[in-house]
């Protein structure tokens, strides 16, 4: 079972886990065994399983099983700090964990850059992760067969100004929401369409009609999946408009999500990784400034891994 945001766990799982310096060790070590992987971290997803490469970095596998634990029975999120390990290192670091975790969705590629790219969301259909802008409390992919089970962040460059990262536990706000107002988490359990943003993907009328789910999915196991700028969109798109009950029901989502007893706040370092778990969880940053050149830049992975069911009762 997660534990929820008001725990010592989910607070103290905010400031970042420093590295153990034998684990570091045995990363270079790899890295000038296997050159090419230094070189092109995205050669690690054909090095899974006991067979392959990844079979020699006994050592992490600790660290790996932690952060599993942290994502399943813990706060639902970990944040491991890479020290003083090169940015090479660092991105090879990011995908060994990666890799050992689940296998990577590779919709974005391996590793997918999250920066900004002068671009605006609401002039073009783009991921919002390629803009400042603020995000928004939410979970990754507006796909309705992509379910990515856990977000992977590298930071690599933070903001010198904003960019700060949320996240909060959609789970207990679901919970405080079907206690307080049942009749908003009926809603929330209605299919709402997304608009297709991902590269790739047909965005044809059908498509976007077929791409429809609920928000908050409790049977089989509890599930949440949420970005509330495309869900307006995709309804938009399909000429069928969120009515006033629909806008009223995901303002005080969105106003739960945020209450305090539910959220984090804290600021990912250069050499950070954080691992979320993404139906659990929502997460977000806050908008930052553009600078000249240099600006911020997270590598994101998507691992095809859902996360453990937690328990209702």
């Amino acid at each position: 079972m997660i534990a929820g945001a008001t725990s010592q766990a989910w607070q103290r799982a905010s400031v970042a886990t420093p590295l153990p310096e034998d684990v570091a060790r045995a990363i270079v070590s790899f890295g000038a065994d296997h050159p090419s992987m230094l070189r092109n971290p995205e050669e690690l997803a054909g090095s899974l399983g006991a067979s392959g490469a990844l079979a020699e970095l006994a050592q992490l596998r600790p660290v790996v099983e932690w952060i599993r634990s942290e994502l399943a029975d813990g706060p639902g999120f970990a944040a491991v700090s890479l020290g003083s390990l090169g940015l090479a290192y660092a991105r090879l670091a990011f995908g060994l964990v990666g890799v050992m975790l689940a296998p990577p969705i590779e919709r974005y590629g391996f590793h997918y850059a999250v920066a900004d790219t002068g671009q605006s969301y609401e002039e073009k259909a783009i991921p919002i992760s390629m803009t400042r802008a603020s995000t928004g409390l939410h979970t990754d992919s507006s796909a309705r067969d992509c379910v990515p089970g856990i977000i992977a962040l590298l930071c690599e460059r933070p903001s010198p100004d904003g960019g700060d990262s949320l996240i909060s536990d959609a789970f207990a706000a679901c919970r405080w929401i079907a206690e307080n107002r049942p009749d908003i988490a009926l809603i929330l359990q209605r299919s709402f369409v997304r608009k297709i943003v991902t590269p790739g993907l047909d965005k044809g009328l059908e498509s976007l009609r077929r791409n429809r789910f609920p928000i908050v999915r409790w049977e089989p196991k509890f599930e949440f999946r949420y970005m509330r700028y495309w869900i307006v969109e995709g309804q938009r798109e399909l000429g069928q408009p969120l009515d006033a009950e629909a806008l009223a029901a995901l303002d005080l989502l969105d106003e739960t999500l945020m209450r305090p007893e539910f959220l984090t706040t804290f600021r990912m370092a250069a050499g950070d990784m954080l691992f979320v778990n993404n139906t659990h969880l929502v997460h977000g940053r806050t908008a930052y400034d553009a600078v000249p050149a240099g600006g911020r830049l997270l590598w994101r992975m998507w691992l095809d891994e859902q996360a453990s069911v937690r328990e209702l009762a």
